[in-house]
């Protein structure tokens, strides 16, 4: 399989990101409202304004697995091109971990990629053994050669022996959530989700996710596998995926939104424009910063929405869990519904960008 060089990019703001998932046209008003109706059998929803207390609420994966909506992504403790680490002292690493943990974190996403190694070593040291609320969500599926490359790898063999190293990573028994990081498209679906389904019998995972996925090719692994989880690229301009989240809204799928700040486009700092304009504003009324009214937005938009924003400070990671306790008012929701950065509706791939 070739080296890619778009990694899905599962922290905030350090580095670039992965492939766009374009989307088909998105649901109708109405169609939109039955939808969060069926996220509910997976997600608590909030009441009030726009679900005004949606950061507080929680998802519960695959029936099982209660978590808190807003996570944290351990992309952002490892270096450049996703490769070695972050810190020469792994200690700051570690005590981002903890202090997410001691804020009430109950879903951390990593990958064995990230690094590769580091990020999953990280977690088992920081947190083994684990409190029996954290649920640890990993990916396997590519395996790297350096910084910004990534090699698709989904033959069962290889999945296996990636699942067996996350394991002695994480230093546990069985995986809470595994995500198949692409699918290889040099091997049938059936025989990469048919090993994920192996591993579960075994007892060695105990949920099943997809990366990068389009809507056609999630509902044909529905059909192959039970499907708890979706990570896709999504946030307050890119809503290419928005044909996906409806799926995931109607069948109680959870949907990790990765680039939830725009890879820090939704932060601030860049040049003024008609979304920064109307973010600045919202964050003021709020005394808050534009990447909070970001997370605050996708908590708001959908039940099935669990961002896992990373980073390697401790101030950005208190500032977005404090996204949690923004309550946005309905005229605000419809201000920040409006923005687009034009990719909604555009027509679907096979789910991955070479």
């Amino acid at each position: 399989m070739d080296a890619q060089t778009t990694p899905d990019a599962a922290m905030e703001p350090e580095t670039p990101g992965g492939p766009t998932k374009p989307a088909e046209a998105g649901a109708e008003a109405g169609a939109h409202a039955a939808a969060r109706a069926g996220a509910a059998t997976g997600a608590h929803a909030a009441t009030g304004a726009g679900a005004a207390d949606s950061g507080r609420s929680v998802f519960s994966l695959g029936g099982s697995l209660v978590v808190g909506r807003l996570g944290f992504g351990t992309g952002g403790l490892v270096g450049a091109g996703y490769w070695g680490p972050r810190h020469e002292d792994p200690q700051r690493s570690l005590a981002v971990l903890r202090r997410a943990v001691d804020r009430g974190v109950t879903l951390i996403d990593t990958a064995d990629n990230y690094g590769p190694d580091v990020a999953e070593e990280l977690v088992a040291r920081a947190l083994h053994p684990y409190p029996e609320e954290l649920v640890i969500a990993t990916k396997g599926g590519v395996v790297r050669t350096g910084p910004n490359v990534w090699h698709i790898a989904g033959r069962p063999e290889q999945l296996r022996a990636m699942c067996d190293a996350s394991l002695r990573r994480l230093r546990t028994d069985t995986i809470d959530l595994y995500q198949l990081h692409r699918l290889d498209p040099d091997v049938p679906m059936a025989d990469q989700l048919g090993t994920l389904v192996e591993l579960r019998q075994a007892g060695k995972i105990r949920h099943i996710g997809l990366d990068s996925i389009g809507a056609a090719e999630l509902a044909r692994a529905r059909e192959l596998a039970p499907i708890t989880s979706v990570q896709n690229r999504y946030n307050l301009m890119d809503r290419a995926s928005e044909d996906v989240l409806k799926l995931c809204e109607r069948t109680g799928t959870a949907f990790l939104p990765w680039f939830p700040l725009g890879n820090g486009t939704l932060t601030g700092g860049g040049s003024a424009t008609p979304a920064t304009d109307a973010l600045t504003s919202i964050a003021t009324a709020h005394d808050a910063t534009t990447g909070q009214i970001a997370l605050a937005w996708l908590l708001h938009h959908s039940p099935a929405l669990l961002p896992t924003p990373g980073t390697s400070s401790p101030d950005h990671l208190d500032e977005n869990l404090d996204a949690a306790r923004i309550s946005l008012t309905e005229e605000e929701l419809a201000r920040l519904d409006a923005l687009t950065d034009g990719s909604n509706g555009s027509a679907g791939t096979d789910g991955r960008n070479s």
